[in-house]
């Protein structure tokens, strides 16, 4: 290990990215592209992979045991675990941290999760709502096309080796398993008013304008939920660090933020 340790666990999701480009299904393609996209949020920005520790992954096991509906718990942990595989398979990481990767489930976290007057919902801005709905649209539209490519390929007698079959199995499973999940992200969410409340202080669905002080750089957020959040198209989490970091700011307002090169002053000159 040389280069290879300071890599950041954002460089490595999208190494890893690029693989799953070459030998995936679109399908599949967007479903990890969203799981790593989540991980790299949870860990403050600059993280180095080679740094996690195994009470960092077992923390985020339980993070992702706690978010949302557990069903779907198990199909992103082990994202993940291929994930953090690869990287230890490539020599990208010395510590084979995919090994701490477990589901962990209680009965008092199920009540939690499933309790009607507990769980928590999920807002959304009235385009993040669109954008699943016609999602979710879209995923059911596909449902047909591809049962009609397993049975087509399991005409094949010889199914032992059949990957037609199996890419499509495997395709219509996480197709349906991301259909439940909006279709429960959508029966629970409640859409954010974007005409109420102050539109001076950064909240939910705001849209920031931010100087980075020392490179005198310049960019714009739209703040929203995890559940929409694009950090490649400049839609960032609510619970990703600079997400946390920009909360009730106002205009004017400077804060530090650690950043790869270390830590950087930003400067907040608009909230819409």
């Amino acid at each position: 290990m040389t280069n290879n340790d300071s890599l950041t666990v954002s460089q490595l999701a999208k190494k890893y990215l690029q693989q799953i480009v070459r030998n995936s299904a679109k399908a599949e393609i967007e479903l990890y592209e969203r799981e790593l996209i989540r991980f790299v949020q949870w860990c403050r920005q600059g993280q180095i992979l080679q740094e996690l520790t195994p009470s960092d992954i077992g923390n985020y096991t339980d993070f992702i045991n706690g978010y949302g509906n557990t069903p779907q718990s198990s199909g992103r942990l082990l994202i993940i675990k291929e994930f953090l595989t690869f990287c230890k398979k490539n020599d990208l990481i010395e510590k084979n941290l995919s090994q701490h990767v477990r589901r962990r489930k209680s009965k008092s976290d199920n009540a939690r999760l499933t309790g009607p007057s507990t769980r928590k919902k999920t807002q959304l801005t009235p385009s993040g709502f669109k954008q699943l709905k016609e999602e979710l649209a879209r995923l059911k539209g596909e449902r047909g096309p591809l049962t009609e490519q397993i049975q087509k390929a399991a005409a094949d007698k010889d199914v032992r080796e059949n990957v037609p079959l199996e890419a499509a199995r495997e395709q219509l499973g996480h197709t349906e398993s991301r259909i439940r999940v909006l279709e429960n992200t959508l029966m629970d969410a409640t859409i954010i008013d974007l005409k109420k409340g102050s539109k001076k202080s950064v909240k939910l669905g705001s849209i920031i304008s931010l100087l980075e002080i020392d490179s005198k750089k310049r960019a714009s957020y739209t703040l929203v939920s995890v559940t929409e959040a694009k950090p490649f198209e400049g839609r960032i989490s609510d619970l990703s660090p600079m997400g946390k970091a920009l909360h009730n700011r106002v205009k004017g307002d400077e804060f530090e933020l650690n950043v790869p090169q270390g830590k950087s002053t930003f400067r907040v000159l608009k909230v819409s």
